[in-house]
């Protein structure tokens, strides 16, 4: 007999807290905790770092967006201004193969009308905020 109050009693609790949540979570929306897709398709911590940043500062990036048809993935995008910003860890973007590559990839993107700025990780780590100001003002020239 105990064993079956103790079962209903957590199932009751369970109900009682999933109702709480339910009702927390339509009385606060904007604080309701949910998966950020576009994080988690960030590759490395400098990506993710840029992305915190510009995500706090208000903007709508993508992660590893695609531009059609299917050429070449940017780091993180602002499609509604068509800028690419490419995150250049020191390990992926030093050496002459991965330079002419990144060359090929920005003369594309620029002839599909994106404009592309390139960061290097250490200045993404030393000072985010000089990089989100360099964004910005490349934003309002594009507007």
């Amino acid at each position: 007999m105990i064993e079956y109050l103790v079962f209903f009693g957590l199932i009751a609790a369970a109900v009682v807290l999933f109702v709480r949540h339910e009702i927390w979570e339509k009385r606060h929306p904007s604080q309701s905790l949910s998966f950020d897709w576009e994080y988690a398709k960030c590759e490395s911590p400098i990506e993710r770092k840029l992305y915190e940043a510009l995500t706090w500062s208000g903007y709508n990036v993508k992660a590893q967006y695609v531009v059609p048809p299917a050429r070449y993935r940017i780091d993180l995008a602002l499609p509604q201004y068509k800028i690419a910003i490419e995150c250049d860890g020191r390990a992926y973007h030093s050496t002459p193969e991965q330079k002419r590559h990144d060359q090929k990839k920005d003369a594309y993107l620029r002839r599909k009308g994106w404009k592309v700025l390139r960061f290097p990780g250490s200045v993404i780590h030393a000072n985010v905020g000089d990089v989100i100001q360099q964004i910005e003002e490349e934003i309002r020239r594009t507007i």
